[in-house]
């Protein structure tokens, strides 16, 4: 059975989704305060969508029907798509701030999202390389 990813999820999630967050505050044109609620926004999502990315694995072994669903059966496409809706969640998110008058100009690039769907994709893989770090280094539990 495949191990529950917490701490590790949490760690790159926070990491990730402290980037996101300052992308909200480069890529809005906000006055005051209300790029960090947006941001604050931001961050929570991309560390939901990391945690998803990262336990695919677990939740294959705890429902192991999903591996005979051909679509379902590879994992790499399956965390792609946590990826790009966790892209599309992040514009979906602009849209409606800038639908509802709130933000002077929302100005939230593909580019930068692109870049938070990848980094979301890839987490689960680049998890080992920094798993030394992050236990040697920062001494911070796993």
């Amino acid at each position: 059975m495949a191990e529950f990813i917490f701490l590790p999820a949490v760690y790159i999630g926070l990491v990730i989704g402290l980037y996101e967050m300052f992308l909200v505050h480069k890529d809005e044109a906000f006055r005051g305060s209300h790029w960090l609620k947006h941001g604050w926004h931001a961050l929570l999502v991309t560390m939901f969508f990391v945690f998803l990315a990262m336990n695919v694995d677990f939740i294959y072994s705890v429902i192991p029907g999903l591996e005979t669903i051909p679509i379902l059966s590879n994992i790499l496409i399956i965390r792609i798509a946590i990826g790009l809706l966790a892209m599309v969640k992040v514009h979906a998110a602009a849209a409606v701030i800038k639908s509802s008058g709130l933000g002077p100009s929302i100005g939230e690039t593909w580019a930068h999202s692109f870049v938070i769907a990848i980094l979301i994709t890839t987490s689960p893989y680049i998890w080992p390389f920094l798993e030394p770090f992050v236990a040697g280094t920062l001494k911070l539990p796993i």
